[in-house]
């Protein structure tokens, strides 16, 4: 009998360290967060972020776990997925603290929205990010739309190409716009817009309400080169099925076509970098990246609070 529970006892023994394991530590989207990471990575950025507050025990965190992976694939690089595994003694307060009172708990944690008109300072306000819980079906396509409509929104769309002299007028940094092939704002460019915030202002376009530019439009008054662009390259943007991205100088009536065939961060990112020598606030490239990249890698390498 007594041999009987000590096996038990063992048997036991042996799975508690396992259960207290995290869900997500060998995972390359989630982010599993500490006391030490889940500030900086949930509050220093504009960017939106799920977590998911879990117990390994639990049997219906066991069951969302796939579904959780799926969807931090469909939502990377376009918003924050990150993990608590609120089991462990060190967590329980990030958890209290959340009033997470049962397992699973979904969170989006959004951030303010950010008056790119003033003298720009990312950590101005990044400390007040409004939480929500998710109560929908904890299925893969419910969760990943839930998460994108509550992205922060950068991109300011224009009705028609005659809409470009106005924006050249104010413009105080480099303008990217985005001819596009499809009407809806794809949330990868509303990400790069978030990456660049306060560094560049983006705009879209869509093919369908480009339309050709006259001799005598103002344009070519104020902006010779690039309406020279404009009006040798939008017949046949007009009703294209390919996309155009652009970024146009004003100050010094230039432009810049980005020849990749798709939104690939990481090649605008490099693009946008090597043409204007600058550095985004976020995304590839980015000190703030440097930072993810370390948490999601279990490295945790400690950064200036500044460098955030």
């Amino acid at each position: 009998m007594w041999t009987f529970k000590i096996l038990i006892l063992l048997c036991f023994g042996s799975l508690a360290p396992a259960l207290a394991q995290n869900f997500y530590d060998e995972d390359p989207h989630i982010m599993e967060l500490t006391p030490k990471s889940f500030e900086k990575v949930i509050h220093r950025t504009n960017y939106t972020t799920i977590v998911e507050f879990y117990a390994p025990w639990c049997g219906y965190c066991q069951q969302l776990k796939k579904t959780m992976k799926k969807a931090a694939r469909n939502l990377e690089g376009v918003l924050q997925v990150a993990a608590v595994n609120c089991d462990l003694a060190k967590n329980k307060q990030i958890c209290a603290q959340n009033k997470v009172q049962g397992f699973p708990t979904l969170m989006v944690y959004r951030p303010p929205k950010v008056d790119v008109s003033k003298p720009f300072d990312r950590r101005i306000n990044l400390d007040n990010h409004a939480s929500e819980i998710y109560k929908g079906e904890r299925k893969l396509a419910p969760i990943v739309d839930f998460a994108l409509s509550r992205m922060k929104n950068y991109v300011k769309r224009l009705l028609n190409i005659n809409k470009l002299n106005a924006v050249f007028d104010k413009a105080s940094r480099p303008s990217v716009v985005l001819f596009s092939k499809k009407d809806k704002l794809s949330p990868v460019y509303k990400s790069i817009a978030l990456d660049w915030l306060g560094v560049l202002d983006c705009f879209i376009i869509p093919n369908r309400k480009v339309q050709s530019l006259n001799d005598d439009d103002n344009l070519a008054k104020t902006h010779p080169k690039i309406f020279t662009f404009l009006q040798k390259t939008m017949p046949d943007q007009k009703g294209s099925e390919e996309s155009l991205l652009v970024v146009f100088d004003s100050k010094n009536d230039e432009y810049h076509v980005f020849e990749g065939k798709s939104l690939v961060k990481e090649q605008i990112a490099e693009f946008l970098t090597k043409k204007f020598d600058l550095i985004p606030n976020e995304g590839p490239g980015s000190r703030r990246q440097y930072f993810l990249d370390s948490v999601k890698n279990g490295k945790n390498r400690k950064l200036k609070h500044d460098e955030l």
